[in-house]
């Protein structure tokens, strides 16, 4: 129970509650809605009930977080070609039918298309 006391501070920080709220109301979308489309409804219903119930400063760190996220992930993407989720599962995507492939294959096995050098993991062609 005293490793239960340490979280406390976590779980009264209201940046985290609302995370988690998020991710209650996105498990809930999920059972009824295609996964990107959840992602939107739970964020977007979430900032609207935390703004009628509790204070917009929240909401406000909470889309700057996701904003930081979104462009980690996509300025290395669009500028450089390099799909950091591909790279951390060490796959990359085949040019020709868009499946994930080991990072060292030479030739994709699902639609046969013959890499022309093996490229690192997360590099797309």
């Amino acid at each position: 129970m005293e490793d239960l006391k340490v979280l406390e501070p976590l779980f009264r920080n209201a940046l985290f509650q609302f995370f988690l709220w998020m991710a209650l109301i996105q498990l809930l979308a999920q059972v009824f809605l295609d996964r990107r489309i959840a992602f939107w409804v739970s964020s977007i219903s979430t900032t609207v009930l935390w703004l009628k119930a509790f204070d917009p400063i929240t909401p406000i760190k909470a889309w700057l977080v996701i904003l930081l996220i979104f462009s980690l992930y996509l300025l290395p993407k669009v500028f450089f070609h390099f799909n950091l989720f591909l790279y951390l599962k060490g796959r990359k995507r085949c040019p020709e039918c868009y499946s994930e492939v080991h990072w060292r294959a030479k030739k994709c096995p699902f639609c046969g298309y013959a890499f022309k050098g093996v490229e690192g993991p997360g590099e797309e062609e």
